[in-house]
């Protein structure tokens, strides 16, 4: 879709959609588009020669949001400027009208032929003084069995590198954009988040495309599990699903990384801005497999602090660690799992009172995550995320903090914002 197609579209929305509306809330606006083809989709009953000015509650083209825990079906955009004689084409054109400002929506669009879209829009806070916005997101549906395999083409040096590592997540954006198609929703997983390949001989990691949820976006990175060369070497990548060409290319380069043998590639705590919620949780990618090192369970704690509490004087806890639950061989603070491919690790916390979002500057800060490559037995290749405190079972070692790859090599951070 080219730039000016892109400006006449977001034109037509706002001449087509009407003006009411509600004070602070706001209107979503978007089209329907074949994510194959490109072309835009009637969901709404024909009118004459122009289609979408009708509604049609019976279709079985529909687009729902969720909003205050009801369903809502959407609408066809009003006439605004349309008329017989004029150039603009309304197909596929929706609108939801009365979003509360700051609240997120799950969309969903169906239609016969295609996989059903399933996603969420946040709407944005409003300027206190403007009562009635409008934001315009597309949709793109994509035809039943529809997929594109994948072959990332790993180089360092302008060499193929067999033998590394690609770990593609699923990452939605903030802004709900999709690379340079314009403005498109993105859609929720409903499978696994992350899909690993190894390269071959030639350095293609081919990833299929049925593991892939269409008009996703993907971040990849290209690892390795031991160094080359005496070189750590890391690459990145990022691809849409269904929607970027399918061969991709990834130059590997050497990384800020101070560790060769075991570190992150990433986490969900590397932008310190994001909040995480109340049931937040510390979320790390590793370059290689890793495990719990034995015996060190009561060496995992969760810490909580508040900067801003509010006046109702109600505040979110931790369990405690009792005297006497040190030598029990489970964390009383801390939920620690390892996915079945052992490339990631997710740390949460126990509540004993659930913390309110109206405390402003609520931390959760980890400790005594003591990890290793899975396999292994060697006590050089042990690392830790919080430091290891006084942990019996590692007593006498050196543990040096896990070292994060997208960071440039410092310290793994051990603490998520929850509010």
């Amino acid at each position: 879709m080219n730039k000016l197609t892109q400006k006449f579209l977001a034109v037509s929305l706002l001449a087509l959609a009407g003006c009411e509306g509600e004070a602070n809330s706001g209107r979503l606006v978007g089209f329907i588009v074949d994510g194959q083809t490109g072309q835009r989709l009637n969901f709404f009953k024909e009118t004459g020669e122009k289609g979408n000015l009708g509604d049609d509650a019976d279709a079985t083209s529909q687009v729902y949001a969720i909003i205050d825990g009801e369903f809502r079906r959407a609408k066809p955009c009003g006439r605004g400027d349309l008329n017989d004689k004029n150039a603009i084409e309304a197909d596929g054109c929706f609108q939801i009208d009365n979003i509360p400002e700051g609240m997120t929506i799950p969309v969903f669009a169906q239609a016969p032929g295609y996989e059903r879209f399933v996603g969420e829009y946040t709407y944005a806070l409003l300027d206190y003084d403007q009562e009635h916005a409008q934001k315009v997101a597309n949709i793109r549906l994509f035809p039943k069995g529809f997929s594109v395999d994948y072959r990332l083409n790993v180089s360092f040096n302008n060499n193929p590198v067999p033998n590394a590592q690609v770990i593609c997540q699923y990452t939605p954006t903030t802004a709900n954009t999709l690379q340079v198609s314009g403005i498109f929703m993105d859609p929720v997983t409903t499978g696994t988040t992350t899909v690993t390949a190894t390269t071959n001989a030639d350095g293609v990691a081919a990833i299929p495309g049925s593991a892939l949820v269409n008009g996703a976006s993907y971040r990849c990175e290209a690892v390795m599990a031991q160094s080359m060369d005496g070189l750590t070497l890391s690459g990145q990548g990022n691809f849409t699903a269904g929607v970027s060409q399918a061969e991709q290319r990834m130059t590997m380069t050497t990384s800020g990384s101070t560790d060769t043998l075991l570190y992150a590639v990433r986490s969900n705590a590397d932008d310190t801005s994001k909040l995480m919620g109340a049931d937040g949780k510390l979320i790390i990618t590793f370059n290689r497999a890793v495990e719990i090192v034995p015996g060190t369970a009561d060496c995992q704690y969760a810490t909580a602090s508040i900067g801003f509490p509010d006046a109702d004087g109600v505040t979110g806890a931790i369990y405690p660690t009792p005297a006497g639950s040190t030598t029990n061989g489970v964390s009383e603070s801390v939920t620690a799992d390892i996915s079945t491919d052992g490339l990631t690790l997710t740390l949460g916390f126990k509540a004993e009172r659930p913390f309110d979002p109206d405390d402003r500057g609520t931390y959760v800060n980890f400790s005594g995550i003591i990890v290793r490559p899975r396999g292994t037995t060697s006590s050089s290749e042990i690392r830790a995320i919080g430091g290891v405190g006084a942990c019996p079972a590692v007593a006498g070692y050196s543990v040096g903090d896990v070292s994060n790859l997208r960071t440039g090599g410092s310290d793994q951070l051990n603490y998520i914002q929850l509010f």
